[in-house]
C-alpha cells in the first residue's frame, strides 16, 4: 500500500517534468529566425569551410530586392500577396529562399576552387567590370532596405567580389569544356554534378527557421490573400 501512495505522485511528477521539457523545447523552435542576431552562425559548411549568415547578407539583399520588384507590379499596395503565392508546388517565398541558398553555396564551392587554382585574381577589366555591379547593386537598394543593411558595406562588397570570381571560374570551366556557361550556374546541370563531389553540409536547425521576404524588408503579418475587405486593409495600414 505504501509503495503504491508513492508512486502515485512520482508517476505524476515525471508526467509533469516531461511536459515541461516538451514546452521549453518546442518553445525555442517556434518563430522565424532573428537573423541579425545569428550572423556570426555557420549557415552552411563548404568542404569543411564555414560560410556564416552573415555571409548570405548579399544574397538576401539582392533576392529581396528582385521578388519585391516583382511584388509591386502584382500588388504595389500588398506586396506581401505575391510572396505568398504557390506555384510549381511551392510558395514563391519559399522558392526564393532556395534561390539564395544555391547562389551562395555556388559562390562559396567556386571560389574555393579558384583560390587552389591560383584563379582568385581580376584582370584590370574584370576589377572595372565587378566596380560597376558593385555601384549597381547599391544603386537598386530599396530605401527600406538601406534602413535594415545587416552589416556594413565593405562586407557585402566583399561577398560581391567572391560572386565575381566564381562567376569568372565557371566561365572557365564552360570554356574550357567547349559547353554553355549556363551548366556552370547554380542551377546548371555541369555544376551539379561538380558539387556532388564535394562535402556541402547545411545548418538545417536555423536555415529552416529563416523567413526570406522579412529580413531586409517589412511587410504586414497579415496575409491579404486570405480574403480581407477594403476596410480591413484600410485598418491594418493604421
Amino acid at each position: 500500500m505504501m509503495i503504491q501512495k508513492l508512486l502515485k505522485p512520482m508517476v505524476l511528477l515525471i508526467c509533469v517534468g516531461v511536459m515541461l521539457y516538451a514546452f521549453l523545447t518546442m518553445g525555442t523552435g517556434r518563430g522565424p529566425l532573428d537573423y541579425n542576431k545569428h550572423l556570426e552562425d555557420i549557415a552552411f559548411t563548404v568542404d569543411e569551410e564555414d560560410v556564416t549568415f552573415e555571409d548570405l547578407a548579399f544574397y538576401i539583399l539582392f533576392e529581396e530586392r528582385k521578388i519585391e520588384e516583382q511584388a509591386k507590379i502584382y500588388n504595389k499596395d500588398y506586396t506581401k500577396d505575391y510572396w505568398n503565392i504557390h506555384t510549381n508546388d511551392k510558395f514563391i517565398q519559399s522558392e526564393a529562399k532556395s534561390v539564395v541558398l544555391g547562389m551562395a553555396i555556388h559562390d562559396h564551392l567556386f571560389y574555393q576552387l579558384a583560390v587552389a587554382e591560383g584563379m582568385d585574381d581580376l584582370t584590370e577589366a574584370e576589377e572595372k567590370e565587378l566596380a560597376g555591379s558593385i555601384s549597381d547593386f547599391w544603386e537598386d537598394m530599396l530605401d527600406m532596405q538601406w534602413e535594415k543593411l545587416p552589416c556594413d558595406e565593405q562586407t557585402i562588397n566583399n561577398q560581391l567580389r567572391i560572386a565575381a570570381i566564381a562567376e569568372k571560374y565557371g566561365n572557365h570551366l564552360a570554356q574550357k569544356e567547349n559547353t554553355s556557361t549556363a551548366a556552370y550556374k547554380y542551377d546548371g546541370y555541369y555544376y551539379s554534378l561538380i558539387k556532388d563531389e564535394h562535402d556541402v553540409k547545411i545548418n538545417k536547425k536555423l536555415w529552416n527557421k529563416l523567413v526570406l521576404g522579412d529580413i531586409t524588408l517589412a511587410h504586414s503579418k497579415i496575409n491579404y490573400i486570405n480574403g480581407l475587405t477594403d476596410e480591413d486593409k484600410k485598418k491594418s495600414k493604421k
